[in-house]
């Protein structure tokens, strides 16, 4: 239990000060005086005033934020201007920019994260032609796991087939019908088993239930750096196109809340030290890409009033923004409490199983 505290304030530790600390900046950079930058909500627990800001550490941990000086919003009817130091009072470029670059130190974060994890690891062969035919992971309540196949077997031949890579065992399998022969080698002695059709699920007739295990490629630092870049991209279009995709099909998207967040960081509290690494960067793209949706409330919410500013050249009505923040609360609201239901039931109330595709063509995201 200590450990999986401890891991959840490592991992969202830096999320928060990255994310707040980017606020921060944009207000430095633009002239707009910050009255406190706080990591946590609660009672206070430390506080150091500098200049004119605050810094603070409060109790709860979970989250943090930076206020600045003046209001959001200038009301129409206020007796004076807001002053030159004030957030209302710069232009709405400015006022952009800060509201968006939380998020964006976010994505900084993950990219640093993404490339320092690429030049210490290398970056994984994602093309099934190269991959060789080792097992890395096998699935429960998949057809692998009715057989004694274990992680770091190399598959040999399909039904007599002789198979070299991944891409030949990944299409032997589509090209199945009946029983399934696999012969393998473990330490170098030569085994064999069989899968009955029965085994397979008709849903999912081509899947094994096996994961390829992963090849690692070192690559120049330079490399390196548009790889990270490139992971940020392509979890953000992944998940965006999940999300879509979930709609079309009516169906409601998969959300992880703060249920499924700590869960998921325990789990990995408990691998390598890699893998626990690669969640915060995973979860600081989640954050930044979150927080840019234009939901009012959320950064991205505030970032459409400030371009709708730049095109109109005038604010939307006081009436409008709280009716709008108001909306957007409750939005928020729902989404979390959906968010923690499906937690509840993922975790407590269905058996756990891990899906594994046979074939890693989704996973080929490397750039060509």
């Amino acid at each position: 239990m200590l450990l999986s505290i401890i891991a959840v304030l490592v991992v969202l530790s830096p999320i928060v000060i990255f994310h707040e600390f980017g606020h921060f900046l944009a207000c430095r950079l633009t002239g707009i005086r910050v009255k406190e930058f706080s990591f946590g909500f609660g009672k206070i627990l430390w506080h150091k005033k500098k200049g004119h800001t605050d810094y603070q550490i409060r109790a709860i941990p979970f989250g943090g934020f930076v206020e600045p000086a003046g209001p959001m919003f200038h009301p129409e009817d206020a007796k004076e201007p807001p002053k030159p130091y004030e957030f209302a009072a710069k232009p709405w470029y400015s006022k952009f920019f800060m509201v968006i670059n939380g998020a964006l130190f976010n994505y900084v974060l993950a990219a640093v994260i993404f490339s320092v994890l690429i030049m210490i690891q290398g970056y994984p062969q994602t093309d099934s032609s190269k991959l060789p035919p080792v097992v890395g992971s096998i699935a429960k309540n998949y057809p692998a796991a009715t057989i004694d196949l274990k992680e770091g077997d190399v598959i040999t031949s399909v039904n007599g087939t002789s198979v070299q890579t991944w891409k030949d065992l990944t299409d032997l399998l589509k090209a199945r019908k009946g029983d399934l022969n696999l012969t393998y080698t473990r330490e170098g002695a030569a085994l064999s088993s069989t899968i009955k059709e029965s085994d397979f699920n008709p849903a999912a007739p081509q899947t094994l239930g096996v994961g390829v295990k992963a090849v690692y490629e070192k690559v120049p630092a330079w490399k390196a750096v548009g790889y990270g870049v490139y992971e940020c991209y392509y979890w953000t279009k992944y998940s965006l196109v999940s999300i879509g995709r979930s709609f079309a099909r009516k169906k409601a998207p998969e959300l992880a809340g703060p249920i499924g967040i700590i869960n998921i960081i325990h789990q990995a509290a408990h691998r390598n030290l890699l893998d626990f690494v690669f969640l915060i960067a995973m979860l600081s793209v989640a954050v930044g890409m979150f927080n840019l949706f234009p939901i009012p409330i959320l950064d991205g919410g505030y970032a459409l009033v400030y371009l709708w500013e730049g095109l109109t050249h005038k604010l939307p009505t006081e009436k409008t923004l709280n009716r709008a923040l108001n909306m957007g609360m409750c939005i928020l609201v729902l989404l979390v409490v959906y968010a923690s239901y499906s937690d509840i039931m993922r975790i407590f109330f269905k058996p756990k199983t891990t899906v594994e595709q046979t074939t890693t063509n989704e996973a080929d995201h490397v750039q060509k």
